[in-house]
């Protein structure tokens, strides 16, 4: 090889990890700028650590909560109930009387079909990771099983469509703690999706970036999944028969991406992480602060992105899911939840 070909090939090397650097630097929200905003009333309520995921029952307006206090992993999580409409705000434990072994949920989707409720949760245990499954009954749950398979490598939410159907986001494509931060770090597409037919599990889509929130549309025609690592939402439609995800859309998003919920418009609400490396620095250390924001989608035109909430981490930090929820006047207000703090948030709008 020529001396002037190395050169230029060198030249094309460094060019090229200078750009996945700077690309890598501008996903991960380095240059962006936080100022308050918020048009809402606040209320801070005291909470088990962790509420990671939120999802609010519209005909109830009682919401569930995913807690568990991360930074210890091996602690037992639970799930809770809030009803939205009673003044007291009082967190009630629902999980605590089923005394579930390595209960550590994260991922939560809420089914109603034929006149019964369904709450599905993802919960991590030491060596594998199941899906449960728990009937609603008025202010109680009743649990009634459990789904495991070797494709739930490193479940992250959960999008329940029937009674014994789902699909699951997986973040990473392997266990193995190394090679998820190699592929967190490189931004490798080593995520999926995996689809459960009540019998057998599997993989709908893959190689995908950080794959997290996942919700359906309000026509059920399309299936939006949340890529943090990406900063944006993979919009696939599900194939009828095989239940394969066809991609259609990729959007990208004004801050990195984490769970999404739906309003009753069929508007995406997605909670963020505008700053990812003062995420990272959060996990480590409660004490250092990460920026929150939850961002709205227009259903008809997802590049129509308005900011609902934004905060340097003073209120909250960490924020991972903002759900929406409706009062008589059908303001829409939102709970907000976090992967770690001790707390939740309720905006209520002025």
């Amino acid at each position: 090889m020529k001396r002037s070909q190395k050169f230029l090939l060198s030249l094309i090397i460094i060019v090229g990890i200078t750009y996945f650097i700077a690309q890598t630097l501008i996903k991960a929200g380095v240059f962006t700028s936080i100022s308050s905003i918020s048009d809402y009333q606040e209320t801070t309520i005291t909470s088990y650590p962790g509420v990671e995921d939120i999802t609010v029952d519209s005909e109830t307006n009682i919401a569930y909560l995913s807690a568990q206090d991360r930074r210890n992993p091996k602690s037992t999580g639970a799930i809770f109930s809030l009803n939205l409409t009673d003044s007291s705000k009082r967190l009630v434990n629902l999980t605590k009387k089923f005394k579930l072994i390595e209960f550590r949920p994260h991922g939560i989707s809420v089914l109603s079909i034929e006149g019964k409720k369904f709450l599905f949760v993802i919960s991590h245990k030491d060596t594998k990771n199941d899906i449960l499954k728990f009937e609603i009954l008025g202010d109680t749950l009743n649990y009634l099983s459990k789904y495991s398979s070797t494709d739930f490598v490193s479940p992250n939410d959960i999008l329940a469509v029937s009674e014994n159907q789902f699909f699951v986001t997986n973040d990473h494509g392997t266990r193995s703690k190394w090679q998820m931060l190699a592929s967190d770090f490189l931004r490798i597409p080593s995520g999926n999706v995996v689809f459960y037919d009540g019998k057998l599990s599997k993989i709908v889509s893959e190689k995908l970036t950080y794959p997290n929130g996942i919700a359906l549309s309000g026509d059920g025609k399309s299936i939006y999944v949340a890529s943090t690592l990406e900063k944006g939402v993979y919009v696939f439609a599900p194939q009828t028969q095989t239940n394969y995800l066809k991609e259609i859309n990729f959007v990208s998003t004004l801050y990195p991406p984490d769970n999404i919920e739906m309003t009753k418009n069929g508007d995406l609400v997605i909670g963020c992480h505008p700053k990812l490396f003062a995420f990272m620095a959060h996990r480590k250390n409660a004490e250092n602060k990460s920026p929150s924001a939850v961002i709205e989608l227009d259903h008809n035109n997802l590049q129509n992105q308005k900011v609902l909430y934004l905060n340097d981490g003073s209120a909250l930090s960490g924020l991972s899911v903002g759900a929406p929820f409706y009062f008589k006047n059908m303001k829409q207000n939102l709970l907000l939840g976090s992967v770690f703090e001790s707390k939740v948030i309720l905006l209520e709008k002025k």
